[in-house]
């Protein structure tokens, strides 16, 4: 099953050199808030159970992973796309 390359594929041969592929800022705006959305709708899951069941030692890891990674990418993202405008 081996063709000698190790499952690699050479991207100069899938696109051309001249090809330019762009995303446009609304499209990167509409993505931002469907992350920070599913984000928000699994943070607000994830601090429900943990009211429910504190004693729950996984649901408590959960809720610290939450607590300490996901709320600070959300205020970055969220700081990225809605910067201070005092400047």
């Amino acid at each position: 099953m081996s063709n000698g390359n190790n499952g690699n594929v050479d991207l100069n041969n899938v696109f051309s050199q001249d090809s330019q592929i762009t995303i446009s800022e609304g499209d990167r705006l509409k993505f931002a808030k469907q992350v920070l959305f599913w984000l928000g709708i699994i943070c607000i899951g994830v601090f429900i159970s943990y009211g429910f069941a504190p004693e729950n030692k996984a649901l408590t890891a959960i809720f610290e992973l939450i607590k300490i990674g996901a709320l600070p990418l959300v205020t970055l993202v969220v700081s990225f796309y809605f910067p201070n405008s005092n400047n």
